[in-house]
This record gives C-alpha cells, sequence and structure tokens, in this order.
C-alpha cells in the first residue's frame, strides 16, 4: 500500500545561499573566539605531539618505511596531530624537531621545544579544527530540526569551557570531535535520503564512503573517533527498526554503514604508515617486536598499549582514578554536566574530584539535559508522523550512545574523556531552547518557524 505522501515541513529552510553565509559567521565567530587564546599557558601534554611531529616530514616525504614508524612514539600517540603540527611549522618557517627532542620529553614530561612562537604556530591548526567542529555540528542540528537549531547548537559548542579550551591546545581533541562531527553529518544526509520513497542507492553509498573517511581522520586523532562508527551503526538498526511503506533505503544505509567501517579502517592503515612499515633495519627493541607484525596484530598492539596506559594512570592518578561504573556514572552527572558543562569554569582543577564551586551547573545542565532529550524523542514523533525522516531520533541515538560509552569507559577524572558528550547534548539543548522559543510564540500568538511535538 503506497503511504500518503509527506506533508510540508514545518522546519524553517532558508535559501542555500543564506545557509552558507550563516555558517561562514559562525565560523568565523568561533575562530576569532578560539584564536583570542593562542598565547594561553602551555599544557604538558602538547609538547609530547610537538616532539613528535617529525613524523609529518616522514609522512609528506612519502617515506613510509623509516625505521621511526615502529618505534616506541609512533605507537603511543596517533599521527595526525603530528602530521598537523608538522606542517604548520613548516608553513611558520619554524625549526622542526627530531627524535632526540621526542626521547627528551618522555624523560622529562615537563621539558619544552622551541620558542613561544613554535607554541602558537603549532596550536594554529587545532584553533581551525575546532571552529570547523563548531560549523559541523551547525550543518547537523539543520539537517535533523533546522538552521535555528544549528546555529544555536554552534553558538552552544563555541561556548562551553571544554571544547573551548581544547580548541586551541595541539593536542587530539579538537581534530577527533571535528571529524567524528563531520562524519555523522554526512551520514546524517544518507539517512535522511535513505528514508525517500525511492532512495538513490549510489548517493547513500557516496556519502557513506566520504563519512567512512571523515571517521578515519578522526580515529587517526584519537581512538574516541571509533564513536562516529558505533553511532552510524545504531542509526542503521535505527532506520530498519522504524516501519515505513514500500522501499529499501534502510538496506542502502545499513549497506553503506558498513562501507564507511570499510573506508575508515582502509582509511586509518593508509594514512598511518606505522600499521605496514617494513623497515630494511631497526634501531629499537619496539622496533625489533613490532616489524614482524601484520596491520591487525599493530593494531591490537594499539589497542592494549591504550589499556595499559589508562591501567598505569590509575596507579600514578589515585586520586582521579576510576573503577566502578557506578563511580563513573556519577563523575559523568557532576563533572561532565558540571564543571565540563557550559556553566563550567574556564580552566578546572582536576585534584577535587567533586566540588560545588566547580560544578553547580551540573544542578541546571543534566536535568536541562535530560529534558532536552525527551523533546528530541517527542519532535522526532511528530517528523515521523509528518512522513519526514525522523532526524531529531538519530541526534538522540547520537547523544545515548556517546554518553553510554563515555559512562562505561571513563578510566579517569579527567576533563579531556568527557569531551564527546559536550557535542551531542549542546545539540539538544538547542532543540529544546528553538522549540520553546516556538512554544511561546505561538502561545503569544506569533506563527512559529518550527513546529514543536
Amino acid at each position: 500500500m503506497t503511504p500518503p505522501r509527506p506533508a510540508p515541513s514545518a522546519g524553517f529552510a532558508p535559501p542555500a545561499r543564506l545557509r552558507i553565509a550563516a555558517f561562514g559567521l559562525l565560523g568565523l565567530a568561533a575562530l576569532v573566539c578560539f584564536a583570542f587564546r593562542l598565547d594561553d599557558v602551555a599544557f604538558v601534554d602538547e609538547y609530547a605531539y610537538i616532539t613528535q611531529s617529525y613524523y609529518a616530514d616522514f609522512f609528506f616525504d612519502g617515506d613510509r618505511d623509516e625505521p621511526a614508524w615502529v618505534d616506541f612514539p609512533a605507537f603511543d600517540l596517533v599521527p595526525l596531530p603530528k602530521y598537523l603540527i608538522g606542517a604548520a611549522l613548516r608553513i611558520a618557517g619554524e625549526p622542526r624537531p627530531t627524535g632526540v627532542a621526542a626521547q627528551m620529553w618522555y624523560a622529562n614530561t615537563h621539558a619544552t621545544y622551541g620558542t613561544p612562537r613554535t607554541l602558537t604556530a603549532a596550536r594554529i591548526p587545532f584553533v581551525l579544527m575546532g571552529a570547523l567542529g563548531c560549523v559541523a555540528l551547525a550543518a547537523i542540528g539543520t539537517a535533523a530540526f533546522d538552521l535555528r537549531v544549528g546555529l544555536a547548537a554552534g553558538v552552544l559548542l563555541m561556548l562551553n569551557p571544554l571544547y573551548a579550551l581544547h580548541a586551541h591546545r595541539a593536542m587530539s581533541e579538537a581534530p577527533c570531535e571535528t571529524f567524528l562531527m563531520i562524519a555523522l553529518a554526512l551520514a546524517l544526509a544518507a539517512w535522511k535520503s535513505s528514508f525517500s520513497g525511492r532512495p538513490s542507492g549510489p548517493r547513500v553509498l557516496a556519502l557513506m564512503l566520504a563519512a567512512g573517511g571523515a571517521a578515519a581522520l578522526s580515529v587517526l586523532a584519537k581512538f574516541n573517533g571509533l564513536l562516529a562508527l558505533m553511532t552510524i551503526a545504531a542509526w542503521a538498526a535505527l532506520a530498519w527498526s522504524i516501519p515505513r511503506g514500500a522501499g529499501w533505503g534502510w538496506l542502502w544505509f545499513a549497506h553503506g554503514a558498513a562501507l564507511a567501517a570499510v573506508a575508515a579502517a582502509v582509511g586509518f592503515t593508509i594514512l598511518n604508515p606505522y600499521m605496514t612499515a617494513k623497515p630494511s633495519g631497526y634501531r629499537t627493541a619496539d622496533g625489533e617486536r613490532i616489524g614482524p607484525m601484520d596491520a591487525w596484530g599493530r593494531f591490537r598492539l594499539l589497542i592494549d598499549h591504550r589499556r595499559s596506559m589508562s591501567a598505569g594512570q590509575q596507579e600514578s592518578f589515585p586520586h582521579n582514578a576510576l573503577k566502578t561504573i557506578p563511580e563513573r556514572a556519577k563523575v559523568v552527572v557532576v563533572q561532565g554536566f558540571g564543571r565540563f558543562g557550559p556553566f563550567g569554569p574556564a580552566k578546572s582543577d582536576s585534584t577535587i574530584r567533586y566540588d560545588m564551586k566547580q560544578d553547580w551547573g551540573a544542578f541546571a545542565w543534566f536535568p536541562f539535559g535530560l529534558a532536552a532529550l525527551g523533546y528530541a524523542l517527542a519532535y522526532g514523533r511528530a517528523q515521523f508522523r509528518r512522513r519526514e525522516p525522523p532526524a531529531a531520533w538519530a541526534v538522540a541515538a547520537w547523544a545515548l550512545v556517546s554518553l553510554a560509552v563515555v559512562t562505561l569507559y571513563l578510566p579517569m577524572a579527567w576533563d579531556r574523556y568527557q569531551l564527546p558528550i559536550q557535542a551531542p547534548f549542546s545539540l539538544l539543548a538547542a532543540g529544546a531552547i528553538v522549540g520553546a522559543w516556538d512554544g511561546i510564540a505561538r502561545f503569544a500568538g506569533w506563527k512559529p518557524r518550527m513546529e514543536p511535538s
């Protein structure tokens, strides 16, 4: 039986030029906001990446069998931040480090490299990444709700103290989050396309292939990027479970999800020569151990190394260690929605587990986040009733996947581990705020632009 024709969308759908201009202004505002903190005091881990940025020279020169690719720094830190820093130092004309600088940092983690200008140049790509991430979130919000929600979400993320902190640090977080959101923006476009009466299979697959490439870059910055693939898998299950009329769009998206996973794996392998390097000789014991391994063995080594690092951190910093799920859940609620939420301080003190001065915002932001999640579920139902793709449900699924993974994994009460929940809950909050405004407008007799459920 042919389903009824979709009703006209109640969302605010301005011309493409206006959307592009709005995204451009948002990106510019975020760029200025983050650039103001380029002279911030250095964080110790920034120099871990800066001193290893010599890997960029090997990568850009095509030297994929350099013995350094199987040394300890190659698998201790993933390479994308090193590539970005190396490229920035090269463009700025700053001297680039060698392996000696990396050894010095491991011997003394408080060691620095270069001059203040070196640090500033190294941070510039991450400021750009942070601004691009705000635009990517705005694109997701526009696709799921409307332009107003997208822009509000981008602004909320720009003002989030935890995101802003990492949007100028020369580390993994900014590129990981940005490429994760780019991957989800592309996948959401494919997900919505799969709901049409006659979905374009090639379009869905092309978008998912691009999403897989973006996911590869996210994982190349930090393993948190795997959240992109987990969310896409959840969206595939959601597409399969939603009843609709004739059409095999969900199957196209399922095939696209598998294609995205393959593209992410291939992209990660190609862009990280550690996975395949076969040097003619080895300079270290790590090289002799890793050299004979195949790509799968090397990937397992990466996972095992991250686990051992987390265990070592728990031993070295017992006041920050989280070893039970109830502990982790409490920290996520109190810290993740408190000191790391929009009402938190610009810089936090991790030596204090729970602190009213830092965490008071959780009393407002956590219940509002739950209410915003409920609004997204209700609004998705309204979209479904209008025969539109219930994209608000996809956003809710992203938030739930991120919240579940962070809560189950969280090894330390440190800020960067709770960054993945900030973007989806900023988007949920933006949707609820705009929906509340439309409700007020309707009550006052004004004509709302986005009909809340």
